[in-house]
């Protein structure tokens, strides 16, 4: 098909950047869009109105060879360019509203307001007075505008679809078909009907934010300790912090301590405990509790990369740790001196080697053996151990940093002494990054770590962390993502409800919120099942290495 003579780009586009990556979102239809700023370019050179085969050829050597011609036809299908006297408010009569997922709204008799907090951006009502309430009420994922519009005001409908379309709300999404035709087959959906723009708004022609450094973010990048955990980077271990009827009404620390003295995994008497990473202290308070409590002298250890943390961890835990602040990786820990090495939810945020497999010795047809050299040049480990990487995908994450912490681990540990380590990952697949964070973050290749620490001469197995700690599985948490939760918190406030971020069951929700809201006037609640989903995270994701020093 061939490309108009003209084009300019729409009216309805907002543009943001994340860890390098620049995204499109189209505020008329709620879609987005992920480019390089070379792509972003091209499309703003027709933000006047241009002549297609002129920027064709500005741009023809922009793209390593591919053709720009390829990228306009998409960006025409997708209505981000589009012919200069196209009228782009008219097609939209055609799709169907759909509410975005990870809404929240309240209603107040025949009004109805949403809460949006997306990102770091400051929580915005957007109030729906009665008429548009009824509108709102109407969308039901199946009508589209034009059919709705014979029974609502056309202007005012549409001033609100566009309204709640924009990137600033995300509460509406358009779609071509309606949800029926996805109920039996839900991945077939667009992803935009699911998918949520939370990062900081970028102006094209300017820099793009590098993904940072995860040793320099963790060792200067946080300011403040609890916001750390309440919003950025939100533990298992965290939202499990209270007693909890999904671990017995015990909190996490209590529950982990009990698991390992009922294997025999901790000894009698005095117990050499170190912990790498402790968050703001709660695991370590309640083991240390957890194991007085059972006639145990317990001499307790924080390695700590981050000095706002480790103030954090003091004022919890006081004189009862003592202090290592410096990187896991390069801090000079005494040898063979720990009972039990305590590693919780932080080794996918030590460095890894961003690489391809050719870097390996690798076909990228997926053929052929790992190259011995080309791999001890990047991890020596790695090659000692002989890690199994023929199956790597590409591109691919080799995490050098949790390699090189689990041998550190295994010369750390007494003889007789167990190391747990604990992550979100999987046994035998590569490590995904996670872009929703200020920071990347990679999941864990256990079956890596625990070659290496056999390698080591440890012993040992992974296992689910759900099966761990022994969860009631029929238990149901609240399913939010962080800025959901953000809005929600927002919402609670204005009834005067202080939301603390735990893990959530309806109970525990409905005990937080006690007689100030009436939660059949709030949605868009979801509780899950427990191991599917708690607030932003998938505890049947998490696995737990435990691997022990032979006497």
């Amino acid at each position: 098909m061939a490309l108009p003579a003209r084009l300019i780009r729409s009216r309805y586009i907002s543009w943001f950047a994340h860890m390098g990556a620049v995204y499109l979102f189209h505020d008329l239809y709620g879609y987005l869009m992920e480019m390089s700023p070379d792509i972003a370019d091209l499309i703003e050179t027709f933000a006047d109105e241009a002549d297609t085969q002129a920027v064709l050829a500005q741009f023809a050597n922009r793209f390593e060879g591919a053709d720009p011609a390829q990228f306009l036809d998409v960006l025409v299908g997708h209505a981000v360019l589009l012919e200069p006297d196209e009228n782009e408010l008219e097609s939209v009569w055609a799709f169907v509203p759909m509410k975005g997922k990870w809404n929240i709204w309240r209603r107040h008799d025949d009004r109805l307001t949403l809460y949006t907090a997306w990102g770091e951006r400051p929580v915005t009502e957007v109030m729906l007075d009665p008429e548009e309430t009824l509108m709102w009420d109407a969308m039901d994922g199946e009508k589209r505008l034009a059919e709705l519009r014979l029974k609502h005001d056309p202007k005012k409908l549409a001033a609100l679809a566009r309204r709640l379309t924009h990137s600033d709300v995300q509460a509406l999404k358009l779609s071509l078909m309606p949800w029926s035709a996805y109920a039996k087959r839900p991945a077939m959906a667009p992803p935009h009907l699911t998918s949520t723009m939370p990062y900081t708004p970028w102006q094209p022609g300017t820099s793009v934010p590098p993904a940072v450094s995860l040793t320099e973010y963790h060792r200067t990048g946080i300011d403040e300790a609890d916001e750390q955990f309440d919003h950025q980077e939100t533990t298992l271990s965290h939202l499990l912090r209270v007693p909890h009827p999904a671990i017995a009404q015990r909190t996490y620390g209590q529950a982990l301590a009990d698991v390992l003295v009922t294997r025999d995994l901790v000894p009698e008497g005095r117990v050499r405990v170190l912990e790498i990473g402790a968050g703001l202290g709660y695991v370590a308070h309640d083991v240390i509790a957890r194991l007085a409590a059972g006639n145990r002298t317990v001499e307790y250890t924080i390695l700590e990369l981050s000095p706002t943390l480790a103030a954090a961890q003091k004022k919890r835990i006081g004189d009862k740790a003592t202090w290592i602040v410096g990187d896991a990786l390069t801090a000079t820990v005494p040898e063979a001196l720990f009972d039990l090495v305590l590693c919780n939810e932080m080794v996918g945020d030590l460095p890894a080697r961003a690489l391809s497999r050719i870097d390996l010795g690798l076909a990228v047809d997926g053929t052929g053996n790992a190259d011995l050299e080309l791999v001890r040049a990047i991890s020596p480990l790695a090659a000692e151990h002989a890690l199994a990487l023929d199956d790597a995908p590409e591109p691919l994450y080799l995490q050098t940093g949790a390699i090189d912490l689990t041998a550190r681990i295994a010369a750390w540990l007494a003889p007789g002494g167990t190391a747990v380590i604990t992550e979100f990952g999987d046994t035998n697949a590569w490590p995904r990054l996670s872009s929703h964070l200020d920071h990347p973050e990679l999941s864990t290749h256990f079956g890596h770590l625990l070659r290496v620490a056999r390698g080591c001469g440890l012993t040992g197995s992974i296992e689910f962390v759900i099966d761990l700690l022994d969860f009631d599985r029929d238990q149901r948490g609240l399913a939010t993502t962080r800025s959901q939760f953000r809005a929600l918190r927002s919402l609670a406030k204005d009834a005067g409800v202080e939301l603390v971020k735990i893990g959530y069951t309806r109970e525990l929700f409905e005990h937080a919120v006690a007689n100030k809201l009436d939660l059949a006037t709030i949605g868009d609640l979801r509780f899950d099942r427990i191991e599917d989903r708690l607030m932003g995270l998938v505890p049947h994701e998490f696995r737990a290495l435990i691997v022990s020093k032979p006497r």
